[in-house]
């Protein structure tokens, strides 16, 4: 067990971590979309570099996460891929033309998706062993998340979204920097035997984790429109920068609350109940959204993050906690959010994108709407399927 001063050092250090990864997606999210636009690019373009990235984790995701499970030391893996990761943001800012630009920006978006569920791990590992609490350390991102959509609306509503670019090479510079700073054996397996790939299977091919998978998948897919493209929305209609990242900082405010304070809810409700309700959320929310609200409705609409974003991802952490053997938590966590979430969102990034430009900002997020709607099904099927205990020993 460790220390009482390497417990807070370790806390402080990856918060750290967390921060730079989570300060770059607080400018991406709400305004690296028309940063590209003003690079020249359509919104199927800007669909297709998004969601090559996120497809990227279905094709490659598990691999690193199987080497990464498998090196002696943890920290080996998280700075290999903050290196990626602040590598593609700097190449936003330095190279010449579109092919370069997008290639750099998918870099960008895939080693998000890798380094966050790494990082992830390592801390729950980390809090296993006694040397931090996983739920203060990883709400961490989430306030520098708040933090930099509302002071980087207030800056690019000068500097305009040109700005963007430079800011997320310094976070991810950061994230860099912040890797070397992690403490020895932390988040390590404790000697523990890592898990062979040919158990995973047995879990993937369940029915109920499957019928989760997709839950989870589609709800949180449902947000690609959301994620790339409700900037251009939002411009269009006349909203300032600094009222669009009031719009998403509103979301994330209620989605902190949901995950720092509704655990014990969460425990009482169930995994498919949290699932049931992120999806019908989400069937709610982009259905609203798509017929352009007064802005005073659109905050209020914009609380249902804490169900469309935060309720789903605790369901789907609940399930695992309680249906998948101790051995295959991280293996479940690895494969929901390179499979379901990642390829999920890449494909609905993809077809929103010329959804967009072929039929406008409505049919798209009605698209959504319908993810949604699908997500509530597969959530019931789930309930039908499980009862309640570990899918196998």
């Amino acid at each position: 067990m460790a220390d009482k001063l390497s417990h807070n050092r370790a806390g402080v250090f990856y918060g750290a971590f967390y921060a730079g990864q989570f300060i770059l997606l607080g400018v991406q999210l709400p305004f690296f979309a028309g940063w590209l636009v003003l690079k020249g690019f359509a919104a199927s373009e800007i669909g297709l570099i998004t969601g090559a990235a996120l497809i990227a984790r279905l094709a490659l995701g598990p691999l690193v996460a199987y080497w990464a499970d498998h090196q002696d030391d943890e920290r080996r893996a998280l700075r290999t891929v903050s290196f990626l990761f602040a590598l593609g943001a700097a190449g936003l800012v330095v190279l010449p033309g579109k092919i370069l630009i997008g290639a750099s920006a998918a870099l960008v978006i895939w080693t998000f998706g890798l380094l966050v569920p790494l990082t992830d791990t390592a801390v729950l590992r980390a809090d296993r062993n006694g040397w931090l609490h996983y739920g203060q350390t990883r709400a961490v991102g989430s306030v520098f998340f708040l933090t930099t959509t509302i002071l980087s609306g207030a800056v690019l509503s000068r500097t305009g979204v040109g700005a963007a670019a430079p800011l997320m090479a310094g976070a991810a510079a950061l994230a860099f920097l912040s890797s070397w700073w992690l403490p020895e054996g932390a988040g390590g397996r404790g000697g523990a035997r890592p898990v062979s790939w040919r158990e995973a299977p047995r879990l993937v091919a369940n029915p109920v984790f499957l019928a989760v998978l997709l839950s989870a998948g589609l709800t949180q897919g449902a947000h690609a429109v959301y994620y790339a493209f409700s900037f251009l929305r939002w411009e269009a209609i006349g909203y300032s920068t600094f009222t669009i990242g009031w719009l998403w900082a509103t979301g994330v405010i209620v989605e902190i609350f949901m995950l720092t304070r509704m655990r014990g809810l969460a425990a009482r409700l169930g995994p498919a109940a949290l699932l049931m309700l992120g999806g019908g959320a989400a069937a709610v929310r982009w259905a609203i959204i798509a017929f352009d609200p007064p802005l005073p409705a659109l905050f209020l609409v914009q609380t249902l993050h804490a169900f469309t974003f935060a309720a789903a991802y605790l369901g789907a952490i609940e399930f695992l906690d309680r249906a998948a053997p101790l051995r295959l938590v991280n293996t479940g966590m690895t494969v929901m959010s390179a499979t379901g979430v990642g390829a999920i969102t890449g494909l609905a990034t993809v077809i929103a994108g010329y959804v967009w430009d072929a039929q406008g900002a409505r049919t798209a997020y009605l698209l959504m709407a319908g993810m949604g709607a699908g997500a509530m099904i597969a959530a019931l099927v789930a309930s039908r399927l499980w009862d309640g205990g570990r899918l196998f020993d």
